[in-house]
């Protein structure tokens, strides 16, 4: 083992390289952090901070000393940070299904324009539940959780070990995807129960009063009861997020050995 600095190794520099390969990769695709509002400095400095605190906590048993071995093991470690990053933001996308769901159902998704977040075309409430997404993972601590479980990682899979898929992949991924939508149509269903009544309550109106201008009523209606209902909804955004926060946690876990 040659020193390079007081209490400064080869073998610590290697470690600190392949753990900063995987904070790297998983802070591009992490939930929040990997939104194209993050500035690319704020997620280069996290994950050399993240890194850094991580080296010493890291066992580095295994890993390849020879350039071919340690240039696999970094690519590994690229994989692992990204795959980490992908599926804990997975069962996070439910709010995002939820405000499409309740634009679609409110006439809001005829005005789309781009998330600063996601830097895709979003109407309005699809910005408004990610935006208040991001708020409540920081504002409730839960991003403590999700942190926690990504320096787990390192335990479950350590440095020198090449990760596979486990046997239960497909049916957890499947699981997860439904999840994904079933949590969408909860989250969003108290807005789509009250739009539905709005539309039955303007289709009898439009039938008994057949003179009235049902298409230039319908709108300002639906507009005002989308945003009414929307407070209530929000409200309830941080007890959806904390039944999301253990599955999220726990399912790269149950895709990767």
């Amino acid at each position: 083992m040659e020193t390079l600095l007081p209490g400064l190794t080869s073998a610590t520099v290697t470690t600190f390289l392949l753990v900063l390969a995987r904070t790297g990769s998983w802070v591009v695709t992490a939930p929040v952090l990997s939104a194209k509002g993050v500035a690319g400095i704020s997620r280069i400095s996290l994950a050399v901070a993240l890194s850094l605190f991580l080296t010493p906590l890291v066992q580095a048993g295994g890993v390849p000393q020879d350039l071919p071995g340690f240039a696999a093991t970094a690519l590994a470690q690229v994989a692992i940070g990204v795959a980490l990053g992908f599926l804990t933001g997975l069962l996070f996308a439910a709010f995002e299904v939820a405000g499409t769901l309740a634009d679609l159902a409110s006439g809001f998704s005829y005005a789309s324009i781009v998330d600063p977040l996601s830097g895709q075309p979003a109407a309005a409430f699809s910005r408004l539940f990610a935006m208040a997404f991001s708020a409540v993972l920081f504002a409730t601590g839960a991003y403590q959780t999700v942190l926690t479980g990504f320096t787990g990682s390192f335990r479950a899979l350590p440095l020198g070990h090449l990760p596979h898929l486990s046997e239960g992949a497909g049916a957890a991924l499947g699981h997860a995807a439904t999840q994904v939508v079933a949590s969408g149509i909860q989250v969003a269903a108290p807005m789509l129960g009250v739009l539905f009544l709005t539309d039955v309550a303007l289709s009898l109106g439009s039938r008994f009063v057949p003179s009235a201008n049902a298409m230039a009523t319908a709108l300002p209606v639906k507009t005002l009861v989308a945003l009414t209902v929307a407070g209530a909804t929000l409200a309830l955004l941080p007890g959806h997020a904390a039944g999301l926060l253990g599955p999220a946690t726990s399912l790269p876990y149950e895709v990767l050995r």
